[in-house]
């Protein structure tokens, strides 16, 4: 929806999400807006976030959709759930749209 509100409109689904916008190599280069690319067990892309800012403890931070919409801690290895205590997604890309 922040992408409609921009004018940007992109592809239903995840792995077609990925082709869009410019690699961003590093994740510590990422920006707020960026979207961040996760993949399952076959390397194929299945969900997709959206990088915020860092939190007051310097982590880095996603909005994400799994089950509701969370905001979670994000770093090299992928998205960590702390409510879990562990990570529930593995991180594949990071891809700058606007």
């Amino acid at each position: 929806m922040v992408f409609i509100l921009m004018g940007i409109y992109l592809p239903r689904d995840a792995s077609a999400q990925s082709t869009e916008g410019d690699n961003v190599d590093l994740l510590d280069l990422s920006e707020p807006g960026d979207l961040v690319f996760f993949d399952n067990e076959e390397g194929r892309i299945v969900h997709v976030g959206m990088v915020l800012t860092r939190n007051e403890d310097d982590d880095l931070q996603v909005a994400h959709a799994s089950g509701r919409v969370r905001i979670d801690k994000l770093d090299q290895q992928g998205i960590y759930n702390a409510e879990e205590g562990r990570y529930t997604h593995k991180l594949r890309m990071v891809r700058r749209v606007l």
